[in-house]
Order: structure tokens, then sequence, then C-alpha cells
């Protein structure tokens, strides 16, 4: 499984954007809450741009089964207004103001979620998508995602699909 999370109005909590895929399949339900371990220091904007980072949790469901959550953070800018008050005239029944833009950034992670250990094919994965989405390339991220979620990569004794959910 694969989706994004982002910052929600700033501080607070993440949400959900987009996961693929869209519905659980039979056999790999959508682990809830997954947003919450995205960012361990909490969802706040910054004055300048973090260097992205790329860290591992391993969640454990009710059947004692292991999911490998892989999170890709980087950091977007946005651009915030926010209003000063220009103290130029002497007159107090006037109170200009002036909008000053500035510029903050929100994180913004990607995740796979995974039953399989493979965290670096994983890191590798979820750096693609976020070249594929920084440098704008004319390729839908569905396409990009499809092709990683039916990925086939061998283990010891054969080959073996793995059906992963990505988060954006």
């Amino acid at each position: 499984m694969c989706f994004s999370v982002s910052a929600v109005e700033g501080e607070g909590q993440g949400r959900i954007l987009q996961r693929f895929p869209e519905k659980d399949w039979e056999d790999s339900p959508f682990p809830q809450g997954v947003e919450l371990f995205c960012q361990p220091s909490g969802w706040g904007l910054v004055p300048e741009q973090q260097p992205a980072s790329f860290f591992v949790a391993v969640l454990t469901d009710i059947n004692s089964e292991r999911h490998y959550c892989s999170c890709f953070t980087f950091w977007e800018g946005l651009d915030i207004s926010q209003k000063a008050e220009a103290n130029e005239t002497d007159e107090a029944d006037e109170e200009p103001t002036v909008v000053l833009a500035a510029q903050v950034f929100a994180p913004k992670s990607l995740v796979l979620v995974s039953r399989l250990d493979h965290n670096e094919v994983f890191k590798n994965c979820l750096s693609l998508i976020y070249t594929v989405h920084i440098d704008g390339l004319p390729v839908p991220l569905e396409t990009v995602i499809g092709n990683l979620l039916t990925c086939v990569i061998p283990i010891a004794g054969g080959s073996q699909v793995i059906h992963n959910h990505f988060v954006l």
C-alpha cells in the first residue's frame, strides 16, 4: 500500500491524501491510523526546508502479523499570508495593513506498507515516486505505483509477488 500523508492546516495531525489501492484487498486490509506514526515529531510547519528522511516502523496487528511501514518524508513549500500593521501615519482612525507573503514548509510523507521486510527496495521505490513528483515528469503516479505494486522480488527458493499498499 502506498499513500501520501500531509499536514492539515499547518499544525496538528496529518491526513491521507491518496492511497493505492483505493479499496482494501481481501487479504490485506488498510492499517488504520497509519498517518499517526509518519511524523514522530509532529505535523508542524517549519520556516526552513528540511532534508528528506526515511525510516521504517513495524506495526503488529491483532493476529500478530507484522506490517513493515516504510516512510519517506520531504518538505513542500507553502505560501501563507500574514497581516502586518504599518505605523506610518499618526491618525488613530486609519489602520493600514500590509499583507506579507511568507513561505513555510510542511511535511509530506510517502508510505509503503508491506508484509515483507525489504527496506532498501522500499526506500528505492519511494525515492522513485518522490522523483517523479518533484521533477513533474509526465507520468501519472498511478502508473508508477501500479508498476511497483506488481513487481516480483526474487527470494530464496523461488519468486514472490509483493502485495503492498501505497499512501500519498
